[in-house]
């Protein structure tokens, strides 16, 4: 029975890592994304907080005032 313990964490962390791995792939666009925004670039580390992480990120980019303004027809 303690293998599958065992078996149980090594699932987890493999699910850790891959969580890890691609929220760094995601970092990258969003900090340029959100400091052509007006925004600090460290707002994209919330895709480091599992589950919830990104949606914190789309939230704030869609349904805030940007400080640089939003881009018209002509930019």
């Amino acid at each position: 029975m303690s293998w599958l313990l065992g078996l149980g964490a090594l699932v987890l962390l493999a699910l850790a890592i891959g969580h890890f791995l691609i929220a760094l792939v995601l970092i990258i666009p969003t900090w340029r994304i959100c400091v052509r925004a007006g925004f600090s670039g460290a707002l994209s580390l919330f895709h480091l907080v599992p589950v919830v992480g990104s949606f914190i990120v789309m939230a704030i980019l869609a349904f805030s005032t940007w400080p640089k303004g939003e881009a018209g027809p002509g930019r």
